[in-house]
Formats: C-alpha cells, structure tokens, sequence
C-alpha cells in the first residue's frame, strides 16, 4: 500500500504567478497541496495569524510584526505582489496645492498596519518630510496584528466594511475634504510604475479624487535613487511545518518558480507587455524569486518604516524572517 503524501495547506487568491501550482502543472514531490482561494488578501492575512494554513500569502508588514511578538512563521523569498505605492495615495483635486499641505490635516487609510500604507507613509516621510506622527489618522477596515498603543490619533470607522469593500468610505470622505488624503490598496507591478489598473477608477467614482503623485518619470526616477521596489505580499510559512517537513522549503521555492516561469499561461498580451516593460526598466526581474540586494534593501527599509510608524520597535535580521535556502 503506498504511503499517504502530506497534505500542505495553502491559502493565497488565485493569479498567474501561482496558478500553474495550483493547476497542478507544478507538483512538488512528495507532497500535495490544499490550495484554498475563496477570501481576499486581507482576510486570508487574518486567518494565517490566527493559525489557519501550512503556507499563506501574506501581508509584508504584517509578517514582520507578527515575527517581532515571537510567532512562529517563516518566510519564502517569494513575492507575488511588488511595486511602488505612490499612486495609492489619494487627494481632491484642487484642495491640495502640495503634499506639505497634509502636515496637521486627517488622512485616512484602509488599515494602519497595511503594507501598502507603510510604504506610502515611509514614501511621504522620505521624500516630502511628512512624519506619521505630522498628521491624524482615520480608518475604515479591520486590522491584522496590529499594536494596540500607537504614536498617533487613529479614528475607526465602526463597524469596519467587509474586507475588501475599505476603499468608498475613504473615497467620498476625501471627496468631501473631510479628509486631505486616503492611503488604500493599490495596483501591483507595472500598474504601480506606469498607471492605470482598477484603483483609480473605483476611487474616482467621488468627485475630484485622483491620485496625489502620477508622474511616471518621476516615480521610476525613485526607484533607481532609492533602490528601493518595495515587497507587498510575500509568501509565508508556519515554522512547526518547515520543522517537520525541512525538505518542503527548498521544494516550494523551487516549484514557486517554476509555477511563476508558466505564468504567461494565465495572463493577457497586455500583462505579457506590462510586466516585461517593468523588468526592462527595472534592470532586473522583481519576480526571479530571489533575496537579493535590492529586496534586503526593500525589506531593511519597511522594517524602518514600521519602527517610524509606531507598528514595530526592532530591526530584525533578515536572517530571522527568511528560510536559510533563501540566503544559498
């Protein structure tokens, strides 16, 4: 009788990057894999800190919260969702003359402890001198791991929306001018360097509201200064898992790319056009599944962030967060 595989569970929303694993076009030997698909980013986020699923996509920032109170995760050099985040910074036009204007005003955002939102502030911090604790915050969804004490005034809506359904609230109340600015998730990879995508339409169905910052030039004029290509979602790990199974690791990195060299599979001729625009203006493949020079840089630099933000207090080792095949 043939011995039962182990089944790994793993929560992540469908997309090309991934598919072709959970098509089982990519097989990882050994082992099956549950995929479960059925919730959004931010919910599956929750679930995988409340201790659901072998293997999770999952929040940057959250992980790395979540790894500084001691809880046992681990983390794939795995990045599904990347690129910059100015675009996902949203004002009323003609109520704004210059981001400096923002320093004592309320800015909203989907959740405090978002990834998309710290790179925004860390971004608004950097460049335009705008510190987290310059402004009051005002929240419209549930959040993952988050410190229950912060450095600033944080105003929920209550009861929060659904996950996923955090963005009108913001939109009409900026909008409104209730609110100088909103911080909400936005569009990943060439979407971020170039524009365009779904971000900006749903949040422009409220008079005036459009993105803060939307010079292509200047946005891809950031990353090559700042070396910086800043990690969404990374694929995470239960620890007590890579304990029991310590050759699933290197397997799952390596059928992670395989999985993302099938991608084209699932993707339109547009997203074919786009992404291969983001690697040749990058110089580089953000998607290669590697921890290399430019993502230890990335994550150094959200892990200071989150310390600005009042969302962490230590700088980890990126020995720390990563399994050691990430670091062969």
């Amino acid at each position: 009788m043939a011995q039962q595989k182990p089944r790994i569970t793993f929560g992540s929303p469908p997309e090309p990057r991934n598919r072709a694993l959970i098509d089982g076009l990519v097989e990882i030997d050994g082992y099956e894999i549950e995929h479960i698909g059925k919730y959004s980013p931010g919910e599956f986020h929750y679930r995988f800190v409340q201790g659901e699923y072998d293997l999770c996509e999952m929040s940057t920032a959250t992980f790395m919260r979540a790894k500084e109170k001691g809880k046992r995760f681990i983390a794939l050099p795995v990045f599904f969702q990347r690129g910059p985040r100015q675009r996902n910074i949203f004002y009323c036009e003609g109520k704004l003359k210059h981001p400096s204007e923002l320093k004592g005003k309320k800015v909203g955002a989907f959740r405090y402890g978002a990834t998309a939102v710290a790179w925004a502030r860390g971004f608004l911090l950097d460049e335009c001198g705008i510190k987290t604790t310059d402004v009051d915050w005002f929240v419209s969804g549930r959040e993952v791991f988050i410190a229950d004490k912060l450095p600033v005034k944080v105003e929920r809506l209550d009861p929060p929306p659904p996950f996923g359904q955090e963005k009108a609230q913001l939109a009409e109340l900026v909008s409104k001018g209730t609110l100088g600015a909103a911080l909400v998730p936005g569009d990943s990879g060439y979407l971020g360097l170039f524009g365009g995508g779904e971000v900006p339409g749903e949040m422009g169905k409220f008079p005036g509201v459009k993105p803060l910052f939307e010079d292509t030039d200047e946005i891809v004029r950031w990353v090559k200064r700042s070396g910086i290509y800043p990690i969404i979602h990374l694929m995470a790990m239960k620890m007590e898992t890579a304990e029991r199974y310590p050759d699933l690791p290197a397997k799952l990195i390596e059928a992670f790319r395989e999985s993302m060299k099938l991608a084209t599979k699932y993707m339109t001729a547009g997203e074919v056009a786009g992404y291969a625009k983001e690697r040749e203006v990058l110089g580089e493949d953000p998607y290669a599944y590697v921890l290399g020079e430019t993502e230890k840089r990335t994550m150094r630099a959200l892990n200071r962030y989150q310390i600005e933000q009042g969302l962490m207090k230590t700088e980890l080792p990126l020995e720390s967060l990563f399994v050691r095949e990430a670091f062969a």
